[in-house]
């Protein structure tokens, strides 16, 4: 379990400390509680423009970049649908460069037009390449849109469309900065050679003096229980079909999310799961099967996908995955398997704790969620999941009525 020490500032800044005197290196995070579920569905994609947007220059500093490479500093960011997260690696004696950087641009942004029209521009274009023109890069967008049919999980940080970016002027950026890049809707987390009164006093010598915002209360809408399943089908210029299917599942804080985790791991993470071993080794109907879990704050997605072997329709290779999902009877090794995918999380659990800066980020991330207190040991979550705990997420949740099916097919010739 890490160690960890805490303080708030008076403008809400959550500050967390994590101190490992066997690295030269420190990792400097800061975490916003704003991603693309809080857009306008009319104004997708924001968030995503907004993080590219914090990297063009600050009032005070024309150049993020340039000052960072000076102290031998590497960094980057990434927008989730929950969050938007920025984060700088250096050495440990050079921390003070990071902190004044991000106060700086959490304090006011240079917001010139022209780097606005920038920003805008690569968004559009990284849209276009990853999701318009790439082979299967429209596959999550369709399936969100049809998985959610009110909670702003419907589009995926990129937005729904170009023309949403295409849109978007100085007065929307400002709007959405001041309301969502506040002290107080934001965790800073700094971790490596370090000391927590060093780190208290740098976070209140530049941050301190930063007002709070008025940060719009979290109030999304919430998904209907769903009675009927659903089907959709598209035809694609791509090499082979997908079958992706999905059921609503818990949020991340909720008791049964280790559970479903887990429950992924043993269906379809590797190839002695069960899916790999019933549709690919013993039926031979898939070339491939995984499952996975969306780990967001609100109700996440279940999701199985695989590529049928050709000359198996994508609809037989569905229902077979239904026969087994839905008459789903584990063996006498139930127990066994159970510990085998524990094991496995705590092998990653371990593995995300090597690097000061993963470490960094699983502390900024949790405390943006909820608590970081409650991420501290997740070992003892899955550990915690019983047989009984699965067989009932298995019989509620992995229900045909509840199921979202898509059927994304090569383009008939």
């Amino acid at each position: 379990m890490l160690s960890i020490r805490k303080t708030v500032l008076d403008n809400g800044l959550r500050v967390i400390v994590h101190e490992d005197h066997t690295t030269p290196l420190a990792a400097c995070n800061i975490v916003y509680n704003v991603g693309s579920r809080d857009e306008h569905p009319d104004h997708t994609g924001f968030a995503h423009l907004m993080e590219h947007f914090m990297f063009t220059g600050s009032k005070n500093v024309p150049d993020f970049d340039k000052v960072l490479q000076k102290v031998g500093a590497i960094n980057n960011a990434y927008t989730s649908q929950d969050l938007t997260h920025y984060y700088e690696v250096l050495p440990a004696n050079n921390l003070e460069t990071a902190l004044w950087l991000e106060s700086d641009r959490m304090l006011e942004l240079a917001f010139r037009q022209q780097s606005l029209d920038i920003q805008k521009q690569v968004v559009i274009e990284e849209f276009k390449e990853n999701f318009l023109n790439r082979p299967y890069g429209d596959l999550m967008m369709l399936f969100n849109q049809m998985a959610y049919e009110r909670h702003p999980y419907q589009w995926l940080p990129i937005g729904k469309k170009p023309e949403h970016i295409a849109e978007v002027d100085m007065d929307m950026i400002k709007d959405f900065y001041y309301r969502f890049y506040r002290p107080n809707n934001a965790v800073l987390v700094v971790a490596g050679n370090v000391h927590f009164d060093e780190v208290a006093t740098l976070a209140e010598k530049w941050f301190g003096d930063i007002p709070p915002g008025n940060v719009p209360e979290k109030n999304y809408p919430k998904e209907l229980p769903q009675k009927n399943l659903r089907i959709k089908t598209v035809e694609r210029n791509v090499p082979s079909d997908v079958l992706m299917k999905g059921w609503l599942m818990c949020n991340r804080m909720h008791p049964d999310y280790y559970a479903c985790d887990l429950l992924s791991d043993m269906f379809g993470t590797g190839q002695s799961s069960y899916l790999y071993q019933k549709l690919v080794n013993e039926q031979k109907l898939f070339t491939d099967i995984s499952a996975s879990v969306m780990g967001t704050t609100d109700e996440g997605l279940f999701l199985i996908s695989g590529r049928p072997v050709e000359g198996v329709s994508i609809e037989d290779a569905d229902a077979a995955l239904c026969s087994y999902l839905y008459g789903f009877k584990p063996d006498n090794d139930f127990s066994h398997d159970l510990q085998k995918v524990q094991n496995r999380a705590e092998s990653v659990l371990l593995n995300n704790e090597i690097k000061i800066d993963d470490r960094a980020t699983n502390l900024a991330v949790g405390e943006t969620i909820s608590n970081v207190e409650y991420f501290l040991d997740e070992r003892q979550h899955y550990f915690d999941v019983t047989e009984k705990q699965m067989l009932r997420l298995i019989s509620e949740m992995l229900t045909e009525k509840r199921s979202n099916t898509l059927y994304y097919k090569m383009l008939k010739p």
